[in-house]
């Protein structure tokens, strides 16, 4: 034994000695919340842990798991920045059992603002947004194994306040620009073929000014029309006017996701309501009244499904704190849906005044 060495040192070069695969092995075996800190160790960990090899362990080990991704928009007065989106996946702080968020790599980032994200398999394709006031066609797409940048081809329209959602390999996006008709109101991307295409399904009942919202629900896809103040279901290949409950719930709603078939949205009150299909009424999401009032007065709030779970993040405006919290979802009997809080903390605290621009999810 080399005593001229120390012990943690010894271990660390032990470690690296290790060929690729037995490391593939150990690596996979550990929760991806840890990545962050281990690619501090050296540049081949770095490499390993980008490697596609990596995760195709991960999945014969049956030990993926969802990962959270959010973006932070710098704000005002501040529009000079060149780089004005950040990054950042969720980790455990390290030597703690606390979560933070963790930047990853900027490098080719998009810088249009008010864009789309959505994600299709280990991708987060970022679609269109304002750039230097205009409306942009571009989309870009970060592998979330290398935490790389590519660009994908662009929609056919320029867009910026549009809504997007994924369903089945495919992309929808809709509205977003002006002289909108029934020929290019909705544009549809393919994610195997990677080509865009106008919706060609009839649709003059719906086309008309250029605010909706889009989700992927019920295995097929909801539009609400802001300038009809209609929602709009796609079925057997024609469009269908849902109930006047659903249309008012969501069109009073500042965000919103689906989690296992169930559509929940963020109320005027800063709570949580979920839709009951059934008797097409919305119901409160109970037993979070610690988290309520934290969210009177913030900023920008996401919802987002975090495998079968609810992640809640919102801003704090006045010391620059972003919160985060998971929350369990129990279905109970009598038509019941309890939110069970399994934790809530401060993931970050910047120094520059933030916005959450996006928060999205995949599985690794």
């Amino acid at each position: 034994m080399n005593g001229g060495e120390p012990p943690i040192k010894r271990r660390r070069m032990a470690i690296l000695m290790l060929p690729d695969d037995l490391l593939f092995n150990c690596l996979a075996r550990v929760s991806r919340l840890y990545y962050p800190s281990i690619s501090l160790v050296s540049k081949r960990f770095r490499s390993l842990l980008a490697s596609t090899e990596l995760y195709a362990t991960r999945t014969l080990l049956g030990r993926t798991e969802t990962c959270l991704y959010v973006c932070l928009r710098l704000r005002e007065p501040y529009p000079a920045k060149s780089n004005q989106l950040r990054w950042f996946t969720l980790c455990r702080r390290p030597h703690s059992s606390k979560k933070i968020l963790a930047p990853v790599s900027s490098l080719d980032s998009p810088s249009a603002i008010w864009s789309e994200g959505e994600v299709v398999g280990p991708n987060i394709y970022i679609i269109g947004g304002l750039m230097k006031g205009t409306a942009s066609s571009s989309v870009m797409i970060m592998d979330c194994h290398s935490h790389k940048w590519r660009e994908a081809p662009s929609m056919r329209l320029g867009r910026g306040f549009h809504s997007a959602c994924a369903l089945d390999g495919k992309i929808y996006v809709t509205g977003g620009c002006e002289d909108l008709d029934p020929t290019n109101w909705m544009e549809v991307f393919d994610t195997k073929t990677q080509t865009w295409e106008f919706l060609q399904i009839p649709s003059e009942e719906i086309c008309g000014g250029a605010e909706y919202k889009i989700i992927s629900y019920e295995g097929t896809i909801y539009v609400r029309s802001k300038e009809a103040d209609a929602t709009y279901k796609l079925h057997r290949g024609r469009w269908r006017v849902e109930d006047i409950a659903m249309n008012l719930g969501w069109g009073s709603s500042s965000a919103h996701c689906v989690i296992e078939n169930v559509f929940y949205r963020l109320n005027n009150k800063r709570s949580i309501d979920w839709y009951d299909s059934r008797e097409k009424v919305w119901k409160p999401l109970k037993g979070l009244d610690i988290i309520w009032p934290r969210l009177i007065g913030s900023g920008h709030v996401k919802l987002t499904d975090y495998g079968g779970k609810l992640v809640l993040l919102w801003e704090e405006y006045v010391n620059r704190k972003i919160w985060c919290a998971e929350i369990a979802i129990d279905r109970r009997q009598k038509g019941e849906i309890w939110g069970m809080l399994e934790w809530f903390v401060v993931v970050s605290t910047t120094n520059e005044p933030f916005l959450l621009e996006h928060a999205l999810t995949t599985t690794l």
